[in-house]
């Protein structure tokens, strides 16, 4: 079997596996310019594509002398597209879906992709604003319903529209009940029991 070439390890400074040969494969088989690379900086993995970068090396050293990822990158021809944390669970769906969420070409082209993500902030919103809505119109009738009681409108508020939002119960410390009998003390010091 012939080595991919999507998983490029130039220096390893915190001995990280590397992703499983599955994984390459399966990041292989999605999109042959991604490629993954051990950070220099941390323990996670830089994930990248394969694009011929328009700089000249010496301004990509001067402009990047600080960020020694970005320029181990530069220097193999990749663009930076996201980072992997080294616990990563590597058979994690969520992986190439966000991977697909980054790549607006797959979602359709950048008019599409705009478009999906317009719509999606938009339902967000109103997902938000309707409950905020519900919330202050269940507060309005309870507070129309006091002020008619605060009025002599109306004779009790028994029937409260508000709607409770759902709290962690706190730990309960249960203390048993017992029969309460008074001890009656004299004036001299005597307790008298209380007997009825």
């Amino acid at each position: 079997m012939a080595q991919l070439s999507n998983y490029i390890v130039e220096t390893n400074p915190f001995s990280l596996a590397g992703p499983p040969r599955w994984f390459l494969q399966q990041l292989w088989d999605y999109d042959p310019s991604l490629v993954i690379m051990p950070s220099k900086m941390g323990f996670f993995y830089r994930l990248a594509q394969r694009r011929k970068l328009q700089l000249s090396e010496q301004m990509v050293n001067d402009v990047l002398k600080e960020q020694a990822d970005t320029q181990m990158l530069a220097s193999h021809n990749l663009v930076p597209i996201t980072t992997i944390l080294s616990t990563v669970r590597w058979d994690s769906p969520l992986i190439f879906a966000d991977l697909t969420m980054k790549a607006p070409w797959r979602m359709g082209g950048a008019k599409q992709y705009e478009k999906l993500l317009l719509d999606r902030e938009a339902k967000e919103f109103m997902d938000k604003r309707q409950a905020r809505d519900d919330f202050i119109e269940s507060l309005a009738k309870d507070a129309w319903k006091l002020y008619g009681k605060k009025i002599g409108v109306r004779s009790h508020m028994w029937s409260p529209v508000t709607k409770t939002r759902v709290a962690q119960k706190a730990h309960s410390v249960i203390i048993p009940a017992t029969k309460y009998t008074p001890a009656i003390t004299s004036g001299w010091g005597e307790t008298v029991a209380n007997r009825r």
